[in-house]
């Protein structure tokens, strides 16, 4: 039997079959990428933890061995054996209690304390505080057993009258003659070491033989277990009262997921134990645990490494292979395209030639109509330039006629104010000279003195005045709230006091600066000040209230007066220029809008209204609030 040809594969079903190799050659690529990285990555975090955790073990080994020297030290003391042997001698447990707290003042551990042949203590460092150890029986801790059977004693938890943690180091006390008499205990404080933990990248707990978490970087493991105890384990726990602990002792819900080496493991746990990770939500909180033991002890330092970093790293490796070797694909097929992309690009040639010389007639006819409009623009643009210049002037000469206008309002008051200095000046001056004629000097020069502190009063009148009106372009700095309210006040002070008004001011409790013009921004509070004194001159009570409050995005000066408030048909014109409520002749109805214009340019907002006791009441609000230079 003779077989026919293979039958003839259309060119879609080559590039189908094409694409489809190239689909499964970049996922397989991929996937090798993926586990070649992931496996890099997991030992380099394995070595990386192994390093810190030889780090974090020297550390706390040092911190134990630190104060071994100081049962030997407190042994050699001759009251310490003295006291043992007759611990009814108060004056001797004083003298050792003096001296123990000496010793620990020193060695700055958490603690020192000697206890008798029956656990009773009878001398500690702090045998002075409300948690003495004096008295207390420690005969059912493990450290004092063992120190009475072995010599030395180690044992970690609660202390069952401070209710705080520690390391107890137990040595036992040999009188001459070789006799065991006693016990001193060392108390450390491990706190230091679980703050440097905190500041680690990875989660690390300290695991005592039984399993319970008694130190960790981790709040919420600390003294739970790596796995459910024993009930005879939690009994024995419970008789020596180690970890007093309500709720405690429960499993932290690690799951061994699979061996890494002889010290590592990659575990699981529930999202609600696990400590904070970046793992995204469809991800079960997965790390890498290290195990490191602690030499002299039972214990065990562990570091838990989240792999979410491994699985990015791999995942980002494993495009990055795909993106390569898409490319490398994306040129395969570029090349077995080209025949018939150059033939395509060749017909398309003359069309675009055709089409580019129709393009640049239309272009250049274009081109024609644009330079004409842009011409016309610069020369709109010239126009709106010229007159935003000009309003820009007008309006500078407006806030200036503003301020000259209040300074025409109190221009009699100043007269008279600076009149009454000027009357007792001549006054003054002659009775010095005639002092001064009959020898009687230091009545001539009490007169001096006065004529200078008059002329003192007169300079600062005339100098704020002085200032006020100086023209000044506008200027954004870093302004104090309380200066430029007492400046204005200033300014107002003498229509205040001839005219019987009370200022009740209400500072903010803190220091408040703001980003303005200090020159306009009092000029707009004078313009305030002064409409609220004007509004308040038929009012049998006259109260210019003052606040300054600090508000989310800013602060509010808030100025309120006594006086009838505004008519509820004049609310929506009062920011109107030339709007005035006062008699003919008194204003020209710029003072409101000037101001409101001045607050808009530093980026505030001014608004009026009634306020709750029927008098006017004006919010200038500035957004931007700085901290005060002290």
């Amino acid at each position: 039997m003779t077989r026919g040809p293979l039958p003839h594969l259309s060119p879609r079903v080559k590039h189908i079959a094409t694409l489809a190799l190239l689909c499964m050659l970049c996922i397989a690529s991929m996937c090798g990428v993926y586990w070649y990285a992931q496996r890099n990555g997991t030992q380099t975090m394995i070595d990386n933890a192994q390093h810190r955790l030889d780090l974090y073990e020297s550390a706390l080994t040092s911190t134990l061995t630190r104060y071994d020297y100081l049962p030997k030290l407190i042994s050699l003391n001759p009251s310490t054996v003295l006291l043992l042997r007759n611990p009814g001698n108060s004056e001797m447990a004083v003298m050792l209690n003096r001296y123990l707290a000496e010793v620990n003042a020193g060695a700055h551990a958490s603690a020192i304390y000697v206890i008798d042949l029956d656990g009773k203590t009878i001398a500690a460092s702090n045998w002075n505080r409300p948690d003495s150890f004096v008295g207390e029986n420690y005969s059912y801790r493990p450290y004092f057993v063992d120190a009475l059977r072995t010599g030395s004693g180690r044992f970690y938890g609660l202390g069952t009258v401070s209710r705080t943690p520690g390391y107890y180091y137990a040595t036992r006390i040999h009188d001459a003659d070789g006799t065991k008499v006693g016990v001193v205990v060392i108390k450390i404080d491990l706190d230091m070491i679980e703050a440097m933990w905190k500041r680690s990248p990875e989660t690390l707990i300290l695991v005592d033989s039984n399993g319970v978490v008694f130190l960790t970087s981790f709040a919420a493991w600390k003294y739970r277990t790596l796995k459910p105890l024993l009930l005879a384990t939690r009994k024995r726990i419970e008789n020596t009262r180690q970890y007093e602990i309500v709720g405690g002792l429960e499993p932290i819900g690690l799951v061994e997921a699979r061996r890494l080496d002889e010290h590592a493991t990659l575990q699981t746990i529930a999202r609600k134990l696990a400590p904070p990770s970046r793992a995204g939500l469809s991800f079960e909180p997965e790390f890498i645990a290290v195990t490191q033991a602690v030499p002299g002890t039972n214990w065990q330092i562990m570091s838990f490494s989240d792999t979410y970093s491994i699985r990015q790293a791999s995942r980002s490796a494993a495009l990055l292979a795909g993106f390569g070797f898409a490319l490398a694909a994306i040129g395969f097929l570029y090349l077995m395209q080209r025949r018939r992309i150059v033939a395509q690009q060749l017909a398309m040639r003359a069309t675009l030639k055709q089409m580019n010389d129709e393009l640049e007639r239309k272009v250049l006819r274009r081109t024609e109509a644009l330079t004409k409009a842009n011409r016309n623009l610069r020369n709109e643009v010239t126009g709106h330039r010229r007159t935003e210049q000009q309003l820009k002037t007008t309006v500078e000469e407006l806030v200036q006629a503003g301020k000259l206008a209040l300074l025409g309002q109190m221009a009699a008051s100043v007269t008279h104010e600076l009149n009454q200095p000027l009357v007792a000046l001549r006054i003054l001056s002659d009775n010095a000279i005639q002092f001064l004629k009959i020898g009687r000097n230091d009545e001539g020069i009490d007169n001096l003195h006065s004529i200078v502190r008059l002329t003192e009063r007169m300079s600062s009148i005339t100098s704020q005045l002085r200032r006020f009106a100086y023209k000044s372009p506008a200027f954004l700095g870093v302004v104090e709230i309380d200066r430029v309210i007492a400046n204005a006040l200033s300014l107002m002070d003498l229509r205040i006091r001839r005219e019987g008004v009370m200022v009740a001011r209400e500072p903010a409790t803190t220091d408040l600066c703001v980003v303005a013009d200090p020159n306009r921004l009092e000029q707009v509070l004078v313009n305030l000040f002064a409409n609220a004194l004007d509004a308040m001159e038929s009012s049998a009570t006259r109260i210019l209230s003052i606040r300054v409050i600090e508000e989310a995005d800013g602060v509010a000066i808030v100025v309120s007066d006594s006086g009838a408030g505004i008519g509820l048909e004049n609310l929506d014109h009062i920011f109107e220029p030339f709007f005035t409520t006062k008699k003919q002749g008194v204003g020209l109805g710029l003072g409101l809008a000037i101001s409101q214009g001045i607050v808009r340019d530093m980026g505030g907002r001014l608004r009026g209204g009634n306020g709750a006791h029927r008098g006017a009441e004006f919010h200038l609000h500035l957004h931007i609030s700085v901290p005060c230079e002290t």
